[in-house]
């Protein structure tokens, strides 16, 4: 099975957002020509002979209000969409999503439901492509949209395009998950899993890999179990600590837990959160880092996951800080 990522910023316009409206409507727009980032789009050298002239001119006009949707291929080894810089261009700096399609599917779906219609694998090259008097249509249209300049070969693209552009249904089953940036709000994520959540697709976070420049993603399974180990009541707070047990400890996940927990408490609470029991006596038995063992050390920082102060209830410090 081939797949194609789509990165997507998830931006407010016209007080809606966009891209999540599309998904759970199960369309995507297809853009005109003019609208792309690119200013070399469909930029050619046109044949110098006046009898050509007649026809690519006007072929190149009506193809100008063609409609594109551009997805990346994965590249070799990618098992999950981890382009930085396309979560960095295209998902508004992690702030948006990624979703992973089906390209056998939903290509299959474009090609014998539209009249007119093209999948296209973009070249990258140092110049121009040119096009010959012997080229046949299928080859002008293909260097007219299915070449770029060498400084975007980073995006692996490949492109559907029609006829015209605006809004065009998705293949059904063609969508397989959506990812999640590291930096989308807990709204976001929520919205959108509440709109997806009948079409039978997975979600995943995409969080960091610690001590390298390297990204994971983590199949959201929105299991918060957890066994509160210690509850100590002062006068005017409470002091938790919790043993998380869900295998998602993403910062937004561990924000929804914080949230949930909160919401069914009465009294201002210091919240500490570990996955390993032997953390506990370590953090309820302070002492300073320069008279802790080394062991003791490595505990700490690898299975202390996160503290919220009653001080500051809406915000969750994640330990070590990812």
């Amino acid at each position: 099975m081939n797949k194609g990522y789509k990165y997507r910023a998830n931006l407010l316009v016209e007080e809606e957002k966009r891209d999540s409206i599309q998904l759970s409507n199960n369309v995507f727009y297809a853009a005109n020509l003019r609208t792309l980032n690119d200013p070399f789009e469909g930029s050619v050298l046109l044949p110098k002979s006046s009898a050509h002239e007649h026809w690519v001119t006007p072929l190149c006009r009506e193809l100008y209000d063609v409609g594109i949707y551009s997805l990346s291929k994965p590249k070799d080894n990618e098992i999950f969409p981890s382009n930085d810089l396309l979560w960095a261009h295209y998902a508004n700096s992690h702030k948006g999503f990624c979703i992973e399609y089906n390209l056998d599917i939903l290509t299959d779906y474009i090609l014998t439901t539209f009249d007119i219609s093209d999948v296209i694998n973009v070249t990258y090259k140092d110049e121009r492509p040119e096009v010959d008097e012997s080229d046949a249509l299928l080859q002008v249209r293909r260097k007219v949209f299915g070449t770029k300049s060498l400084a975007w070969e980073y995006e692996n693209e490949i492109r559907l395009v029609f006829s015209n552009s605006g809004l065009k249904p998705v293949a059904d089953k063609s969508i397989l998950a959506i990812y999640f940036g590291l930096n989308i709000s807990l709204e976001d994520r929520k919205d959108i899993v509440e709109m997806m959540s009948d079409k039978n697709i997975d979600f995943y976070q995409v969080e960091r890999v610690d001590d390298s420049y390297k990204l994971k993603a983590t199949k959201l399974l929105f299991d918060y179990s957890h066994k509160i180990v210690s509850m100590e009541s002062k006068p005017t707070i409470d002091n938790y600590i919790i043993h998380y047990e869900s295998p998602n400890r993403d910062k937004i996940s561990i924000f929804e837990f914080v949230s949930k927990f909160r919401s069914e408490l009465n009294r201002p609470s210091n919240i500490t959160i570990i996955d390993d029991i032997r953390a506990k006596e370590i953090l309820q038995n302070y002492i300073p880092r320069n008279q802790m063992s080394d062991n003791d050390i490595d505990i700490q920082s690898k299975h202390w996951i996160a503290y919220s102060s009653f001080d500051a209830p809406q915000c969750v410090w994640m330990y070590p800080e990812k």
